[in-house]
């Protein structure tokens, strides 16, 4: 490892698996003070303690609680570099236009998008107090390329794009950077569970890189977005999708 974070304090949200934990397990590893959130508190409570980590249970669509997470980082270690918004939710009701409840639009949007916005009300002031801090969004694929389901996701994911250019457009003369990733199909626990073998196997067969992602790949970008390596970098998105899948010969 290259110490790319020594001396930050980071604050990783949706860290009891998949990507934010190998974020998480990799801000670590590279040197700085990370604080995990998630609505599961056993199982963030278990990755942190793996890592020598903070674990802070956190409902991230509970304002207060999104103002409690980032003062437990700023208490703790006395500062906030970077936050990670990464907490999602998927529904199998979550269909299309016509199909898809409202109820599932909005829990949909409070998860990607208002939990983002609480983060960012919070995080960029306690940032700018100690000379800026970079923020980094997890978006998908789907936000720019629809699929047969999955409109709120989509949908939702589209609109973190668009706060994330303004939030770095409006803060970057504070010090503030902020950016997103955005994967393609990433082999987590939740896509182990969702898909066969057969299944998966054919994603990785399609993909232009000969395999899919895992979460340990999207923690190498979320990393460099969130150290001074990329210091003038803000207001992109990144794409972490391995080229995406085999173009067709004629």
């Amino acid at each position: 490892m290259t110490d790319r974070l020594r001396g930050k304090v980071a604050i990783v949200t949706g860290a009891a698996s998949g990507i934010g934990a190998a974020t998480a397990r990799l801000m670590v590893a590279e040197g700085a003070a990370v604080v995990l959130a998630d609505i599961e508190a056993a199982a963030v409570q278990r990755v942190a303690d793996s890592i020598g980590a903070v674990a802070q249970p956190t409902d991230v669509t509970d304002e207060k609680a999104v103002a409690a997470l980032v003062d437990v980082a700023v208490s703790r270690f006395g500062r906030l570099d970077v936050l990670h918004n990464n907490a999602v939710v998927a529904s199998p009701d979550d269909t299309d236009t016509v199909g898809t409840p409202n109820e599932v639009w909005q829990a949909t949007f409070e998860v990607v998008v208002m939990a983002a916005v609480y983060g960012c009300r919070y995080a960029i002031p306690a940032m700018i107090e100690t000379g800026g801090g970079a923020i980094v969004n997890t978006s998908s694929g789907a936000a720019r390329s629809p699929t047969g389901s999955r409109i709120a996701y989509g949908s939702s994911k589209s609109a973190l794009e668009t706060l994330s250019a303004y939030t770095a457009s409006m803060f970057g003369a504070q010090g503030i950077r902020s950016n997103v990733v955005a994967p393609g199909f990433v082999l987590t626990e939740g896509t182990e569970a969702l898909f066969s073998t057969e299944q998966l196997d054919a994603f990785a067969t399609a993909a232009a890189a000969g395999r899919v992602a895992t979460p340990h790949d999207i923690a190498e970008v979320v990393v460099f977005l969130g150290s001074d390596e990329s210091a003038y970098v803000s207001g992109q998105v990144v794409a972490v999708n391995g080229g995406g899948t085999r173009g067709l010969r004629w």
